[in-house]
């Protein structure tokens, strides 16, 4: 067995003790999580879900890889969230309830939330590497993932692409070295018209005419579903993605766009691992809740290993700046 492999063994069993209710706590009603740890943990879930969902889009609606898939993901997802085109959403969402999950996000300049949103998932990647180096854990050069510390940078980069002129702090906090950054304006720009020509083709190639807005989302569509979970952090976690995620806008937004091919299901669900996966055959996005149960436990290592971090490179950066 690895040292990864052990790790992760050990830090599940951490996890699962760490946040299965005792009984006094489940008889009082109360439930072992803090809500202020909910933007952590759904921007997160956010940005997993509709990875996969790029996934099934290659799967499904044939677009082409041309490089690695994990990546071609992760940087579709980024776009997603930050481009004023707004992605692969062709009309506005309906039942707004407060401008942190509208659904498409409004044109101009990124939204305080959407830099919040991926920071978030930003401190994820540092945290999760920060772990793997301070434990010795084996790094997985063969995995078809990229490693965390490039996923990292790759996010900060894209970000910070967007709005240069306005996240020249961000670009600060996040460590992205000034060789990488001048770079990220035009790789930004590339992967929104990638993003573009993709949407482009998926509309032109719908089986289906688009739907006016008002018609009912049909057969074949994306279908979001929560096994009944055992645990009440699990319950929680259904109550924080209901009221605070785009993630119903966004993939009533999808469902808008055009006709899947088949009925895709997303499966949030008792996995036995911190996974997130989707499942062609199956026609299942499966969201495990352990994998929740693990952004809950790297949200503990924020303060230390991220925004302590953050405010302790952008304050040296500042006073370096101010004796030259």
């Amino acid at each position: 067995m690895s040292a990864r492999a052990r790790q992760f063994i050990r830090v599940l069993i951490i996890v699962c003790a760490a946040f299965w209710p005792d009984s006094a706590s489940a008889q009082n009603g109360r439930l072992p999580l803090n809500d202020a740890i909910a933007p952590f943990v759904v921007a997160n879930v956010e940005f997993t879900l509709l990875h996969e969902l790029i996934h099934v889009l290659i799967d499904e609606a044939g677009i082409p890889v041309l490089a690695r898939e994990e990546d071609q993901a992760d940087y579709l997802t980024a776009v997603i969230f930050l481009s004023q085109q707004t992605g692969l959403i062709y009309s506005p969402a309906t039942g707004r309830r407060n401008p942190s999950i509208d659904w498409p996000p409004v044109p101009g300049p990124p939204a305080h939330s959407t830099i919040q949103r991926m920071q978030a998932i930003i401190d994820a990647w540092r945290i999760e590497w920060t772990i793997a180096i301070q434990d010795k854990m084996e790094i997985p050069y063969a995995d078809p993932h990229a490693l965390e510390i490039q996923r990292f940078y790759d996010m900060v980069c894209l970000t910070y692409g967007r709005d240069p002129g306005n996240l020249e702090d961000f670009r600060i906090e996040n460590e992205l070295p000034q060789d990488r950054a001048e770079f990220c304006e035009e790789d930004f720009a590339k992967a929104e018209r990638g993003l573009e020509f993709i949407k482009t083709t998926l509309r032109n190639n719908a089986l289906s005419p688009l739907r006016p807005s008002k018609q009912p989302a049909p057969d074949f569509a994306i279908q979001l579903k929560f096994e009944e979970a055992i645990a009440p952090t699990h319950r929680q976690y259904k109550l924080w993605l209901e009221n605070t995620s785009i993630m119903f806008p966004l993939i009533e937004a999808l469902n808008r766009a055009y006709y899947m091919p088949r009925p895709i299901t997303v499966r949030f669900r008792i996995c036995g691992q911190p996974n997130a996966y989707w499942e062609p055959k199956d026609a299942e996005v499966n969201m495990c809740y352990e994998l929740l149960d693990r952004f809950v436990h790297l949200n503990r290592f924020r303060q230390k290993f991220a925004i302590d971090r953050r405010k302790t490179t952008l304050g040296m950066a500042k006073a370096n700046s101010a004796f030259k």
